[in-house]
């Protein structure tokens, strides 16, 4: 009887562990999406976000070195999970009404609020979670006289790729922030409730259910993400509202403007006359006899309308994201021409796999300020399009900036631009307007944007010879020309410069050293070397690797194959799930728990890192089916995350010492070590060095911990 009971503890304390993966990773993906629309995230906020969430994670399970002065652990342990279920609600709500509450309404959020705000924001979540590995791995220490700690690692890994699978691929697609907030809340609790009852704590049953119908009644009382949209949209009456696999899209209505927003982010809005005929009729002015037009991205309805004022056959219009489509047909209900052919698929992806020829291409995409964009500046971009365009046609897109003045991050931003379509193109011309426009062709290329318009009676506002000058144009364009640097480096799938450089503009509007983070983490890194254990400190180096090599295989996925939002959302499940096994069934490949066996397990690694770049090229040069790349990344992926939860479940049984010692040591310095790799590598590596040289990098910081254990254990 008393074993049986026994038992029913342990799988219960297991069944806890799974459920703090799935809170972690559901909060995580959730939380992560808001924020970003708060803070209008690129990479870098994308990584301070993530740093902050794992660092405050890491101290929580360092903090849970308490673990063996506390009383009544059950009636804890359940609280916190209480507590665990209603913050992710209360958090998401508080991010969004403190928004323009705490920083200026309309203006960017610096570096420094970036990183104090989303740290405040997710302290107690973060410090809990930690804090409850450390706390059960306790627990089940205490009760079986065993270091559980992999195994606990693995079943909280396996809650993640629960989580994953049912946030980050399903109820993204079909239900908004807070009612998949709700739905997490709600799963939560029912859960907590369930293993009270098992672990004879039947009192939880009174305030899970008062939260429970808490929960339930406020979903139906209040549209919770409608109210938290009007604190962010001050003085806008919103007409839209939609949570997206690609982001949040929202419609708001001032005076007689519609704007259309995607993670607070403005697209375009509907009174923009100056803004779409220069987007328009820049490119068209140079064409010759347009027939086949290709527009990725944009507003469709004034554009196309601009469009057909020539004889144009047919006009193909790619935009990955269906319901911002959606969108504006409800609130503009915009006439669409026969001629139009709206397509839903990732305009990289569609380029590469499209047989037709173009004789215009507009690309109105934001400019390279993420990895992801950065996709559509590169010279294998710039090749792939070039065979689907008649002998003379011609490319446009604007980039932001005046031509009266560029800083030098602009001028390398644009002088990186510039050189890259040189390698494609026979003739660049930069057409100032509101936004600087480049051009691009193999035909002769003229200043003079207004004649066609003129010569053909095409009716326009603004872009036409009453408004615009034809010797200031070629005088402002020229002057822009001859400011850019001819030795800046061009732009490549795998060596993204332009995004670096993007990012390098954006903190100088901070008048903000973009280096300094990276200086104070290598500081850290060094502190770190000389006071961790060795075996801390490898597995510091695995976290770093693990984060580091799955940034590597997320960018290259997306560059090779297309942004495909599920697909990524599977891989990183894929991550979360190698983690589990390699944790779980690790003495399936290494018995021994031993010194040696750490050691060789680095070396895989090492090896693993080196080979990667290989790989890469690999999959660059070769014509690999779409289906096969998937699964090779994904085996990739599972092979990364299974070789860190080795190293996981080996360093946390390596060590002698208390139990609560090990797991808030291991589990704290693979968390620091994840932050790292991820911040680093994403905002300086990848953009300065490209990805082939950061699986090198990633290599060698393997070889360094390796060296140092080897030679600090004697073996």
């Amino acid at each position: 009887m008393i074993r049986e009971k026994l038992k029913v503890d342990i799988r219960s304390y297991f069944i806890l562990s799974l459920l703090m993966g799935f809170i972690s990773i559901g909060t995580q993906i959730i939380l992560l999406r808001e924020l970003l629309s708060i803070y209008y995230g690129n990479e870098l906020v994308i990584g301070i976000i993530l740093t902050n969430w794992m660092l405050l994670t890491g101290f929580g399970a360092f903090a849970g070195k308490i673990s063996g002065k506390i009383q009544a652990s059950n009636t804890v342990l359940f609280i916190m999970f209480i507590i665990l279920a209603l913050l992710p609600f209360i958090l998401t709500f508080l991010a969004y009404y403190l928004r323009n509450i705490l920083f200026a309404y309309g203006t960017m959020i610096n570096i420094f609020q970036v990183f104090y705000s989303s740290l405040l924001l997710l302290l107690p979540f973060c410090l809990i979670s930690g804090f409850l590995f450390t706390f059960i791995s306790h627990t089940l220490g205490k009760i079986t006289d065993e270091n559980l700690i992999s195994k606990i690692y693995g079943w909280e890994s396996l809650g993640s790729v629960i989580g994953g699978i049912l946030f980050n691929i399903v109820l993204v697609w079909f239900l908004d922030a807070f009612e998949s907030l709700m739905a997490l809340g709600v799963t939560t609790l029912i859960l907590t409730g369930i293993l009270a009852f098992r672990l004879r704590q039947r009192w939880m049953a009174i305030p899970v259910s008062l939260f429970l119908i808490a929960f339930i009644s406020v979903h139906f009382m209040v549209n919770l993400d409608q109210k938290a949209h009007e604190f962010l949209y001050k003085n806008q009456d919103i007409q839209y509202f939609r949570s997206t696999p690609y982001g949040n899209i929202t419609v708001t209505k001032t005076e007689e403007q519609i704007n259309f927003y995607e993670n607070n982010i403005l697209l375009f809005s509907s009174q923009q006359p100056i803004q779409t005929e220069e987007c328009v009729h820049f490119p068209f002015s140079q064409a010759t006899r347009p027939k086949n037009i290709l527009l990725l991205s944009g507003n469709i309805s004034g554009i196309i309308e601009e469009i057909n004022k020539y004889p144009v056959s047919e006009i193909d219009y790619v935009e990955i994201n269906p319901w911002l489509i959606k969108a504006e047909k409800e609130i503009i209900n915009p006439k669409l021409p026969d001629n139009l052919n709206i397509i839903n698929k990732d305009a990289r992806y569609f380029i590469e796999n499209s047989k037709k020829q173009y004789d215009v291409v507009i690309i109105n995409l934001p400019e390279p300020s993420t990895a992801q964009v950065n996709r559509f500046y590169t010279h294998e971009f710039y090749t792939a399009l070039k065979q689907n365009l008649s002998k003379e046609a011609v490319i446009s897109f604007g980039l932001s900036g005046s031509s009266n003045y560029l800083s030098d991050e602009t001028k390398s931003l644009y002088s990186s631009v510039y050189n890259t379509l040189k390698q494609t193109f026979n003739h660049i011309r930069i057409i100032p307007g509101n936004s600087n426009y480049f051009l691009a062709s193999d035909k002769e290329l003229s200043y003079d944007v207004t004649h066609v318009i003129h010569e053909n009676e095409i009716q326009t506002q603004f872009v036409n010879k009453f408004y615009i000058d034809k010797n200031l144009l070629q005088r402002r364009g020229k002057k822009i020309t001859t400011l850019l640097d001819d030795e800046t480096q061009i732009n490549r799938d795998f060596s993204p410069i332009t995004y670096f450089q993007k990012l390098n503009q954006w903190t100088s509007y901070f008048h903000f050293n973009f280096w300094i983070p990276f200086y104070i983490i290598i500081l850290l890194a060094v502190f770190l070397f000389i006071r961790l254990h060795p075996v801390n400190f490898v597995m510091f180096a695995g976290g770093y690797a693990g984060a580091s090599i799955e940034i590597i295989l997320l960018i290259a996925f997306q560059v090779l194959y297309g942004y495909v939002y599920n697909l990524v959302g599977i891989i990183v499940t894929v991550f979360m799930a190698g983690l589990a096994v390699g944790t779980y069934y690790r003495s399936l490949i290494f018995k021994k728990v031993s010194v040696g066996n750490f050691q060789r397990l680095q070396i895989v690694m090492i090896v693993f890192s080196l080979f990667l770049p290989l790989l890469l090229i690999l999959f660059r040069e070769t014509d690999i089916n779409g289906t096969l790349i998937q699964v090779l990344f994904m085996v990739l992926m599972f092979i990364t995350s299974l070789m860190v939860g080795m190293l996981f479940s080996l360093a946390s049984n390596l060590q002698i010492n208390k139990i609560v010692n090990i797991a808030s040591g291991v589990y704290s310095i693979d968390l620091i070590g994840a932050a790292i790799g991820s911040f680093v590598t994403t905002a300086y590596l990848i953009p300065k060095l490209g990805l082939i040289n950061v699986c090198f990098v990633t290599s060698a910081v393997i070889l360094v911990a390796t060296v140092s254990c080897r030679l600090r254990c004697g073996q």
